[in-house]
């Protein structure tokens, strides 16, 4: 890969007109199809900005020594955060989701079958060590803590050997390991991430960490008017609210088995202005976008729990009320 430099207006205008390193853009090769699409009405948290910026810096100028963890619930933000950031820097990204059946051999390499004979294939772990991209891994806490440990030499030396082959790959310039998590690998108290496994302690002390929560209200708040511009301020508060009270109430493990990522509050607000002709049938539209977006798949409690909610911010009923006259 080749390293140029770019404004650091490319993450909004707050952001001051100073260079900072980038990629070059391979127009045509390999590395652009991994290059993350760029959202333009992503609102970036300065402070998480600032420490991704200075771990793939220093991933750059210095080499692997330890990887990144982004810590937080579901749908804050962790890998669209690293996406974003890349994006704008044309930093192509390999990204896979774990699971508790994942092994690490599956990460390096593959052998198929090929013309009679058979191939090793690179993993996706290979192919950003050898290539100099970040790799991220989603959902890490999914693993067994056995399978994560294995990694560890490979974050911290940034080097693994193919076992097919014995070959030995050095991380080229560029390369930097990535990890997201619901829990740290600390374990889930509330019971909410099912699956997830406590890591090993030489395993979570490979990383910075960086906690990724939801966006507060004024961020958030801006996101929504960059993509509902006809859709009035007052509205798209009460809309954050209700998601703001659902977060709450997952956080505190009031019952609540679900929680309102920035995503699904943008499908709700969605939603909500698609079917707003629901009402001539009786339904009303905030309320039905509430049970496509998100309450559908719930038990009937908390989709209860849900639609009271809408009700005690918003001040609309579920159901139209049929006015009869005199």
């Amino acid at each position: 890969m080749q390293f140029t430099t770019v404004s650091a207006k490319v993450f909004g205008d707050e952001s001051p007109d100073v260079q900072i390193p980038a990629m070059v853009r391979e127009v045509g090769q390999e590395s652009e199809a991994y290059i993350p699409a760029i959202d333009a009405t992503y609102t970036f948290d300065r402070n998480n900005l600032s420490v991704v910026n200075n771990f793939l810096n220093s991933a750059w100028t210095e080499g692997t020594k330890e990887g990144l963890q982004l810590i937080g619930p579901t749908g804050s933000g962790k890998t669209s955060l690293i996406e974003q950031v890349c994006a704008r820097l044309n930093v192509p990204v390999v990204s896979v989701t774990a699971h508790e059946r994942m092994e690490v051999p599956e990460l390096i390499s593959s052998i198929v079958a090929f013309e009679g004979s058979t191939m090793t294939v690179d993993g996706p772990l290979t192919m950003a060590i050898r290539n100099g991209w970040p790799f991220v891994l989603n959902e890490s806490d999914l693993l067994e803590s056995g399978t994560a440990t294995g990694l560890n030499d490979i974050i911290e030396r940034g080097f693994l050997v193919i076992p097919s082959t014995n070959e030995l790959v050095r991380a080229a310039q560029g390369f930097a390991f990535i990890a997201t998590s619901n829990t740290g690998g600390a374990g889930d108290d509330l019971g909410a991430y099912v699956g997830t496994k406590v890591q090993n302690l030489a395993f979570r002390d490979r990383f910075l960490k960086v906690v990724v929560d939801y966006m507060d209200e004024p961020t958030e708040l801006k996101l929504l008017e960059r993509k509902f511009p006809s859709t009035s301020v007052q509205v798209l508060k009460g809309f954050i609210a209700v998601a703001n009270m659902i977060r709450e109430g997952f956080k505190a493990g009031t019952g609540l088995d679900v929680t309102m990522s920035t995503r699904t509050l943008v499908r709700w607000v969605r939603l909500t202005g698609q079917f707003a002709g629901i009402e001539r049938r009786g339904h009303q539209p905030i309320h039905y976008a509430m049970d496509l977006a998100l309450a559908n798949g719930t038990s009937a409690a908390v989709s209860e729990s849900l639609h009271s909610m809408i009700q005690q911010h918003i001040g609309v009923d579920r159901f139209v009320t049929a006015n009869t006259g005199d």
